[in-house]
């Protein structure tokens, strides 16, 4: 994208895959679409074999799990009060009815957060679950393909406050290979 918009592209290199998950994350919430993210070089560790996949299939759940038990979390209170408060201004006020009310608005305050959690997950780059790999060596590479100054304009605040450790403004990321193969000579 970078030759054809005119526009360099961006590049942050992260210590882990935690910070690259983070940032990944950050970047959707700010509306960079999912299909100008990617994870660039040797940081794009490709699972080896049937324990790789388990490993990243581990990760993965262990996120969307996460995700899960703090929609839960968040939505059992609001849901218990407003589920009292609406037994109470509908029928009597006894014990029995609050708790009741309280019981079944927890149950839906628990259904209305695991929605609002699945609903809320970042937008997926291409090669995002590798970055719940484990025993990824050395640094994770985030790239961001900037086709409009609007993406630019979303992408690079999230980049700059990120926990990378470098930002780069790259010609094209096609061009920009990390790791031992260094950069490609064909255009």
């Amino acid at each position: 994208m970078g030759h054809r918009s005119g526009l360099s592209d961006l590049v942050a290199v992260h210590r882990d895959g935690r910070g690259a998950r983070r940032t990944i994350e950050r970047l959707s919430r700010a509306g960079v679409d999912g299909g100008a993210i990617q994870l660039l070089g040797s940081g794009e560790v490709v699972t080896a074999g049937r324990y790789g996949d388990r490993q990243v299939d581990r990760g993965s759940s262990l996120a969307l799990g996460g995700r899960v038990l703090r929609g839960i979390v968040w939505g059992i209170p609001p849901g218990a009060l407003f589920g009292a408060l609406l037994l109470a201004i509908a029928s009597e006020g006894t014990r029995e009815v609050l708790v009741a009310g309280a019981a079944g608005g927890a149950g839906l305050g628990a259904g209305i957060g695991i929605l609002v959690a699945l609903l809320t997950i970042p937008t997926m780059a291409g090669s995002w679950e590798r970055t719940f790999a484990p025993r990824v060596p050395g640094g994770i590479v985030v790239g961001v393909r900037v086709s409009d100054e609007r993406t630019r304009r979303r992408a690079l605040p999230v980049l700059r406050s990120c926990p990378a450790h470098s930002l780069l403004e790259v010609v094209d990321l096609d061009d920009y290979i990390v790791g031992d193969e260094g950069r490609r000579d064909d255009p």
